[in-house]
């Protein structure tokens, strides 16, 4: 089902900007270059997994606690994670989020007339992109950067003349993709640049990735062009965030 799909999608969603061990209870991700990036550094553990979860506990904690990163573990599941609940007992902090997410159910085009230039980006753009870099956090723009070497990362920037004005991602795993990042310079705002954005990466999916696509959303504003845009709310999803000092 496509709940399940993207589920596992986000549970490795990590490796997109973060180096990976495998284990076979799971993942751990990190980057040292961005230590300040919770989404970057944090570990998966199978919720089937049937060994030695202790074990397993304490070897991640370690590990992170070597690189002087706090041990974090996320779960992504449709109702209350097993692991969860072990990580409670062994004295883990927790932040539960029930995701506004969303799903492009029915392809759209929102009624908005074309007036940027929209293009992929690449690593070679990096002297436009960090004027972004001043209004994203450090540890956005250290992942972005870091996501841009990956084949199946789409950054697309939107330019108003030479200067690029806003930008928006999609990355594809399989048969589904999420859009990320979208944003535009504050200066620019209240263009109908989002709306441009997402008209064009409806149609690049449409025609070249054929992937069902999601996102995420608490802006009333955004929430609003999205779904004119086709997308609709998936509310059986929860995401849990597990830390130990």
């Amino acid at each position: 089902m496509l709940v399940d799909k993207i589920i596992q999608f986000e549970n490795h969603f990590a490796e997109l900007q973060a180096e990976v061990v495998e284990k076979p209870y799971g993942r751990i991700f990190y980057d040292r270059d961005n230590p300040l990036s919770y989404d970057s550094n944090h570990a998966y553990i199978n919720e089937d997994f049937d060994g030695d979860l202790d074990l397993a506990i304490n070897e991640l904690i370690e590990f992170y606690r070597v690189i002087a990163i706090t041990p974090r573990v996320y779960t992504f599941t449709r109702s209350k994670s097993n692991v969860g609940l072990f990580l409670e007992k062994k004295g883990f902090l927790k932040q539960i989020e029930d995701l506004s997410s969303y799903v492009q159910k029915n392809k759209k085009i929102i009624d908005r007339a074309s007036t940027i230039d929209i293009r992929r980006l690449h690593i070679s753009d990096e002297a436009e992109l960090s004027h972004f870099g001043q209004e994203l956090s450090e540890w956005g723009y250290k992942s972005l950067m870091k996501a841009l070497s990956n084949k199946n990362f789409y950054l697309f920037g939107g330019y108003e003349g030479d200067v690029l004005v806003c930008m928006a991602s999609l990355y594809k795993q399989g048969d589904i993709s999420r859009i990320n990042d979208v944003f535009t310079k504050s200066d620019k705002r209240g263009n109908s640049y989002g709306a441009q954005l997402i008209n064009f990466i409806t149609e690049f999916n449409d025609k070249t990735l054929h992937t069902v696509s999601y996102l995420y959303a608490n802006n009333p504003i955004a929430i609003n062009m999205y779904k004119k845009a086709g997308y609709e709310e998936v509310k059986e999803m929860v995401r849990g965030c597990y830390w130990v000092e």
